[in-house]
């Protein structure tokens, strides 16, 4: 638990990355300030964090990995985890596809306004001595877009993390005009 506890501690200095992300202005709207938008943020981003890891702690260990899922936050500012049971029997890169898919129509639906997707995958690290790494895709409406990959090892019943690698990453889920129909 302490190793997962940490992982909320490392969230926080993720976070602090947001304040160096441009491009905030544009979204300010209904007089709210650039501050106040970052603030939104990350708080969004904190909470969809802490209900993920909440959701995947048991799962890493059981199985060495999770199928990805999402936590979102909708437009009543309520986060909550998106499982696809049919994306459970795919494979994984498979049901990552379905999964982003299926988040890009609730956005064109006007339903959600940040997102954030979890998965386990290979560590394109091959010096480091972790097997795996939790990713962890950020996307937000008003703009900020990031990837946290933590790199992890299960021994003996408990999953021990690396350092994270914070990195900003091309939208997938935003990238659509929100105003077209949902076409899928």
């Amino acid at each position: 638990m302490a190793k997962t506890t940490s992982m909320f501690v490392r969230i926080a200095m993720v976070l602090s990355f947001l304040t160096l992300l441009p491009g905030l202005s544009h979204a300010q709207s209904g007089g709210a300030t650039e501050k106040e938008i970052k603030e939104m943020v990350q708080k969004q981003f904190e909470r969809m964090y802490q209900k993920g890891v909440e959701n995947l702690s048991d799962r890493i260990v059981v199985s060495g990995g999770v199928k990805p899922f999402a936590v979102v936050t909708d437009t009543g500012d309520k986060v909550k985890a998106i499982r696809i049971k049919q994306a459970e029997e795919m494979p994984a890169d498979m049901a990552l596809e379905v999964l982003r898919r299926s988040l890009i129509a609730l956005v064109k639906k006007g339903k959600i306004g940040a997102t954030a997707i979890f998965y386990t995958a290979d560590n394109p690290n091959k010096e480091s001595n972790a097997e795996k790494v939790l990713v962890v895709e950020m996307e937000h409406i008003f703009g900020p877009t990031l990837a946290q990959l933590v790199p992890f090892t299960i021994k003996d019943g408990k999953a021990s993390f690396g350092d994270q690698v914070v990195v900003e990453m091309e939208k997938q889920i935003f990238n659509i005009n929100v105003d077209e129909e949902a076409a899928e």
